[in-house]
């Protein structure tokens, strides 16, 4: 059994949107001819029960005027589904993250998604570090177990013309999971899509609130960086991602179990990235 811990729900237009973007396809090397075929929630949960994923969590963000809609819409997927569950967006610039916060907590919520560039934000400004500040709060004095999905694309201003103090770099990334030890987060893409190998392994050590998903990674690190980055981190600080509706399930379980055997890993660790691990955050086998 495995759990997906980077999916998303796209619309045609986002998928047309990126498909004329060639070279960041190319660089990415995203399935862009395959994707539409893996548009909506029922192809989403039919292909799941094809290859034996017991769940996916989707991963929502919005500009700070769209927070409580977008939350509000992907709730209402989660809801209706006994295999999606989905994570909460916020925003620096949204006033009202702390009643967000609460709603998270009483759907039972511990997934943040943050993406920096697409969001419009400085990852290390002053009202995001008070975001963050808000965060370890909930989860220190109101026993919640947040935690924090941050995208990364390290050249997302050249791709998408947005401001290059947007990005999220494995630096900047490095020094916010240090000052909050009690907030853990994932860095997805393996921490640094796109980014310098050397700024990835340099800035992002293994600490007990880290983790990596594999989502897209495996298709733009060397097998060597990969293994190395897996070695890195350890078995019990690396999550299964596919990044669907980019790349389909099978061919990414198959790719990722190539790796992890690769690496060494034993049949124990192996279901610790395939499922455990995220499981835990999210709580999955507490009942």
């Amino acid at each position: 059994m495995a759990i997906d811990a980077h999916a998303h729900i796209f619309t045609t237009g986002i998928i047309e949107n990126i498909a004329q973007k060639t070279a960041m396809v190319k660089r990415l090397c995203l399935e862009t001819d395959q994707a539409p075929e893996r548009i909506g929630v029922t192809t989403l949960e039919n292909t799941m029960k094809s290859v034996n994923i017991e769940a996916c969590l989707i991963l929502p963000t919005a500009k700070a005027e769209h927070i409580n809609k977008i939350n509000s819409t992907f709730l209402e997927i989660a809801k209706k589904s006994d295999r999606i569950y989905t994570a909460g967006t916020l925003h620096p610039d949204y006033p009202y993250n702390r009643d967000e916060l609460v709603r998270f907590k009483n759907q039972g919520i511990r997934g943040i998604k943050l993406c920096s560039f697409s969001q419009g934000f400085i990852l290390n400004s002053p009202k995001t570090i008070n975001l963050f500040d808000m965060i370890r709060e909930e989860n220190r004095n109101n026993g919640c177990q947040f935690f924090i999905i941050l995208d990364t694309f390290y050249t997302a201003d050249i791709f998408f013309g947005t401001a290059d103090t947007y990005n999220t770099t494995p630096a900047i990334f490095g020094d916010i999971v240090r000052s909050y030890p009690e907030i853990k987060f994932i860095g997805a893409h393996m921490g640094g899509l796109d980014a310098p190998f050397k700024e990835i392994c340099g800035h992002l050590r293994s600490s007990e609130n880290f983790y990596l998903d594999t989502s897209n990674a495996a298709h733009t690190l060397t097998k060597n960086q990969f293994v190395q980055l897996l070695k890195q981190h350890g078995p019990e600080h690396i999550a299964f991602g596919t990044d669907w509706p980019w790349f389909g399930y099978q061919s990414e379980i198959d790719l990722i179990h190539s790796l992890l055997e690769s690496a060494g890993f034993s049949e124990v660790q192996k279901a610790a990235v395939f499922r455990n691990n995220i499981a835990k955050l999210l709580g999955i086998d507490e009942n």
